[in-house]
């Protein structure tokens, strides 16, 4: 059988990326040793390869429990088996993931390649399988800073050449323990006892005995596999069901929102229920820039012996058509599939049940618009900085070989100058030097004024402790909110401080950008130096993503069931997702706040030092001309040595931007 599309895309892509980290290694080393420009600017360069190189394709598979998710990854990306040391050419195939009768996986699962792990380090040398307690849900602590907290997680080898032990491995995806109804309840995962049922107050789970529950035995799952299609930048996000996406705000608020692409699943034989409605009404339908695909799986309960295949295929098409309605989609969003029957077609080399299946029109789909979309955002990644940076250094360049131009025209006219000309030259370039060198100090004893300023007017209102103290009180009095009205009043007032505070900084990043312009542009009109080429900061629109990220909290907390879901846990578990991510990004605005003003005092520094180094080079010029006439002759051949040098720098620079303009301008050629 042939490669399926999304393998042939993601390879494809993979290959193009790999050309562009060598294009961006290439230019990052040019630009270090060119070294034009500021050194804030210089680091982003050389770690843009590693940017891009740690850039991977997360797509999730959501879904009520038994949609059939797990099969399906398995159908799709793992159906020839896993790659061994030593591969056994007669075995035909066979599941990675556990997706049989009994073995439905409790705990949202991560699937990653050894080397593209979403920090784009490698966390493990060899395959595991790394597993956090449920116990650490009553910790006040996310689910991504624990990742980096080695002793929170168990971790366990995956022996990919033992069918038996992986299979072992694997299975403690679905494990579970039985637990005390209360501390359940103090890790969000019961109702308060006002709202069990009747009747259900000693128990819940009759094989566990009184007063006891069965929960899952794990919160989370990380997998570390050496396969090709992760490792060239796929990672696989396999979820539980409504109750565990619920209880897990973090899911919908992180990793959900962070997906690449959504892939939501529905069976064909329940069509869509009340609880896929629920997890489309208030965890996918409200991120509309995402990439969604819709997907009506289990199509082969609707195949039947004594039918004909056109009546099958139009009652098919009828659910598709049913389900794009009651979603509010269009139709062509909704992919009928067989992941069961595909897998098996794949296994057993069958072209017509794999055809049949619709899991090469769901692979090509998901070729057709994921691997473009990430396409895309790492060029998105790259464009700005690299040209702008290349760009920045080509008008550095320019600017030296005028001068140097110029100062090679004034040598020439010097030779046609009588000699008592030349001390009255010296004189002005050293009274013009000795000015420079008082107004450079006035300057720079500026320079603590415009920290005080950055403080009071920048970084004052962005302050870490005032955000801590704002959640700090946030979260207490959310705690004791029972009410949609309530819970929602008091987030709508969370982000009404935030954004107060943005607008604080907003404005005093306008304060200090006027008055650096003024300080600069009087000695620029003095000493006739360069433009001031940085881009002023903009605030503008983070804070819009600001306000973005406070209406799409504020509409989900509208959509929460909160007679029934509300709980302590849950409800200090969501607000803390939310702000903490809240508190990030404001922190965020202040590092790149804190960045612009580190790169203005630099660039502005650059400036005066070149212009004094430009002044004294030429009054040394002067000095050795006025020893000797026949010095003439030498600086010259120094200008045009010190001009041939340039040109090479700018031919080298244009060598090496060459191939990353190609593959910006290069629309990818997928294999199918």
């Amino acid at each position: 059988m042939n490669t399926s599309p999304i393998v042939s895309g993601l390879d494809t892509l993979h290959q193009w990326r790999q050309q562009l980290i060598l294009a961006l290694q290439d230019i990052a080393g040019l630009t270090a040793d060119l070294g034009l420009l500021p050194s804030g600017t210089m680091l982003k360069m050389e770690t843009l390869a590693r940017d891009v190189q740690r850039t991977a394709l997360r797509v999730a598979f959501v879904g009520e429990f038994s949609r059939g998710k797990t099969e399906l990854i398995n159908a799709l990306f793992f159906a020839d088996g896993v790659p061994t040391a030593q591969p056994d050419l007669s075995r035909k195939g066979s599941r990675l993931l556990p997706s049989s009768s009994g073995q439905t996986t409790m705990c949202p699962v991560e699937i990653q390649g050894l080397h593209t792990a979403r920090d784009g380090q490698a966390h493990t040398e060899a395959n595991s399988i790394q597993l956090l307690p449920i116990a650490s849900r009553t910790l006040d602590v996310p689910i991504e800073r624990l990742k980096n907290a080695k002793s929170a997680w168990q971790r366990f080898p995956l022996p990919l050449d033992d069918a038996q032990k992986r299979g072992e491995a694997l299975a403690r995806l679905t494990e579970t323990i039985c637990v005390d109804i209360e501390e359940a309840r103090k890790m969000g995962l019961c109702p308060p006892l006002n709202r069990t049922p009747k009747g259900m107050e000693r128990t819940v789970c009759p094989t566990c005995g009184l007063g006891k529950v069965r929960i899952p035995r794990w919160r989370h799952a990380i997998i570390h596999m050496d396969h090709p299609i992760l490792n060239a930048g796929l990672t696989v996000f396999d979820t539980p069901g409504l109750n565990a996406i619920g209880a897990e705000p973090e899911l919908t608020f992180g990793m959900l929102a962070d997906a690449d692409a959504i892939l939501f699943l529905l069976g064909a034989d329940t069509g869509v229920t009340q609880s896929d409605l629920s997890i489309w009404d208030q965890y996918l339908a409200r991120n509309s820039q995402q990439q969604q695909i819709v997907l009506l799986n289990k199509i082969d309960t609707l195949w039947d012996e004594l039918q004909e295949a056109a009546a099958i295929q139009a009652e098919i098409a009828q659910q598709v058509e049913k389900t794009a309605q009651q979603l509010r989609i269009a139709a062509q969003q909704v992919v009928p599939v067989s992941g069961h029957q595909g897998l098996v077609a794949k296994v057993r080399k069958d072209e017509r049940l794999l055809k049949r299946s619709g899991l090469p029109a769901l692979e090509q789909t998901m070729a057709d618009i994921l691997v473009p979309a990430q396409h895309a955002a790492i060029r998105k990644i790259c464009e700005a900085l690299v040209k702008n940076g290349l760009s920045e250094q080509k008008s550095r360049l320019q600017e030296e070989r005028q001068r140097l131009e110029a100062q090679k025209q004034s040598v020439l006219s010097l030779k046609e100058r009588t000699e008592e000309k030349v001390p009255k030259l010296i004189a002005q370039h050293q009274a013009l030097l000795q000015r420079f060198h008082a107004d450079r100090l006035h300057f720079e004893a500026q320079s603590q004024r415009f920290h005080q300023a950055v403080e009071e007017h920048l970084l004052t209102p962005l302050s870490p402790h005032d955000f801590d103290v704002i959640i700090n009180q946030a979260r207490a009095e959310m705690l004791s909110a029972w009410t949609t009205g309530g819970i929602v009043e008091r987030l709508r007032r969370f982000f009404s401080e935030a954004i107060a505070h943005f607008d604080r900084a907003l404005s005093g990043a306008q304060t200090v950008s006027e008055g650096f312009a003024a300080e600069y542009q009087a000695l620029q009109a003095q000493y006739a130096l360069p433009d001031l080429k940085t881009v002023p900061y903009a605030m503008m629109p983070r804070r819009a993503e600001l306000l973005a990220m406070a209406e799409t909290y504020e509409r989900f907390g509208k959509t929460m069931e909160i007679a029934v879901n509300t709980q302590g846990a849950v409800v200090r578990k969501m607000f803390l997702t939310v702000a903490m991510r809240t508190r990030d990004f404001v922190m965020e605005t202040r590092r790149d706040a804190e960045g612009w003003v580190d790169r203005i005092m630099a660039v502005m520094d650059q400036q005066l030092q070149r212009f004094e180094a430009q002044t004294e080079e030429e009054l040394q010029a002067l000095q050795q001309i006025a020893k000797a006439v026949e010095f003439v002759e030498t600086r010259v051949q120094q200008l045009e040595q010190a001009l041939m040098e340039v040109q090479s720098k700018e031919e080298r620079l244009n060598q090496a931007a060459l191939p990353f303009m190609k593959l910006m301008a290069k629309n990818l050629s997928l294999p199918y």
